[in-house]
């Protein structure tokens, strides 16, 4: 162990793995935190609209009839103020696309918190905000509902833990398990019928292995092995070292992981052995932190958010704000602008659950989506492969919602 650990650790150095734990600690501090509290009270059918009580508390954008807030870590330390300007950033972008008349949104901080995200819950209903955007943190949401819940108020929270979702409280955010279905679904029918997994320690490591042995025992496809790793060197090479003979039998390798580690855990099945061009790495959306033009990750595939629409709104994010948006932006975006859009109908329960369930779903920047009865969220996505340091489509996200099919979505 010893001699083989000092052979991989001269490619896999520690500060790549560092780098690797702070995108994946970053994602999993804004959607996969433990819920907390009890579960929230299913609001009753909203059948009118609120009315405004007063002046508003938090920063105001749009001058509309209906109140809206929106729940955001202003001033949560660590990577969550950064999530929290982004969201806040494509709310502007959206009330100035469908108008300054279209609602009044109500920006709050909850300081990343249960107890902020209670507080500022409590502070919109009083203010007569008829509908809660966010927050983003699991626990912060739970916490909301518990208060949105009983009174009548739906909630679109950004959070990407699917437990944090329940009868009115809709989760708008990219969900793992649809993500790993498609990308393992697609995978399967191409002929790849027998995988090795190597996952993260952690919440996220267990959802997905989850939903990676449901698909495949729902395709016929086999789980081989499964190794998990923290973000250190040797971490890594023992969890690589663990599943060699079940990678030795697999067709594909499941790397779900963002950041650095796609590359630094390829690296290290290399200098073991394994002759990567017979196997096939499989990813998900993380992959697009990762460094796509490494030679380790070529002819790789994963499933993540169709980018057509969202090209045109990174153009228009960049030219306004100075930066690149990630997805939290795109999200963020089409949350407010489906509500919007919802108003603009005149329905006086434009925002019920029943509204907002629509079987036809919506369209946004981040392509196809609809709410679910239990708060999940279907999405369109599509499948990419590496090819040449670029992802080329391989298989196109659908474009409209017909009968339900969880291998398309």
């Amino acid at each position: 162990m010893r001699r083989i650990f000092g052979k991989a650790a001269q490619k896999l150095t520690i500060p790549a793995l560092l780098g690797a734990a702070l995108v994946l600690s970053s994602c999993q501090a804004a959607n996969y935190g433990l819920p907390q509290g009890s579960g929230p009270t299913e609001p009753a059918p909203l059948t009118s609209l609120p009315v405004k009580t007063g002046p508003a508390t938090g920063e105001v954008l749009g001058t509309g009839v209906t109140r809206v807030a929106l729940l955001l870590p202003l001033s949560a330390p660590g990577n969550g103020a950064t999530i929290a300007r982004e969201y806040r950033n494509a709310a502007e972008l959206a009330i100035e696309t469908r108008g300054q008349q279209s609602m009044e949104l109500v920006i709050k901080d909850t300081t990343g918190t249960a107890a902020g995200a209670i507080a500022r819950t409590e502070e919109a209903i009083r203010e007569g905000s008829a509908i809660i955007l966010g927050p983003v943190f699991s626990g912060s949401v739970t916490s909301a509902a518990s208060v949105a819940g009983p009174q009548n108020r739906v909630m679109i929270a950004f959070s990407s833990d699917p437990s944090a979702a329940s009868g009115g409280v809709f989760l708008m955010s990219f969900l793992p398990n649809q993500v790993v279905d498609r990308t393992v679904s697609y995978a399967t029918g191409i002929g790849l019928t027998s995988f090795t997994a190597i996952l993260p320690n952690g919440a996220y490591g267990a959802l997905v292995e989850r939903q990676l042995r449901a698909t495949l025992q729902a395709r016929g496809g086999v789980l081989n092995g499964v190794s998990r790793y923290d973000y250190n060197n040797e971490s890594v090479v023992a969890a690589v070292q663990q599943v060699l003979p079940a990678v030795e039998q697999s067709d594909a390798i499941f790397i779900p992981d963002g950041g650095t580690a796609p590359i630094a855990i390829a690296r290290v099945l290399q200098s073991e052995g394994v002759k990567l061009r017979d196997k096939r790495l499989i990813g998900t959306g993380q992959w697009r932190s990762s460094k796509l033009s490494s030679p380790f990750l070529q002819g790789a595939i994963f499933a993540d958010m169709d980018q057509s629409g969202f090209e045109a709104f990174k153009v228009q994010y960049k030219e306004r704000f100075q930066a690149d948006p990630t997805v939290n932006a795109g999200l963020g975006y089409d949350a407010v602008t489906m509500v919007a859009d919802l108003l603009t109908t005149g329905n006086p329960a434009a925002l019920s659950r029943q509204s907002i369930e629509r079987p036809r779903g919506f369209r946004g920047v981040t392509g196809i989506f609809r709410f679910q009865a239990n708060g999940d969220t279907q999405r369109g996505l599509a499948v990419y492969q590496v090819q040449e340091g670029d992802v080329t489509v391989v298989d196109p996200a659908p474009q409209q919602f017909s009968t339900f099919d969880p291998a398309q979505f």
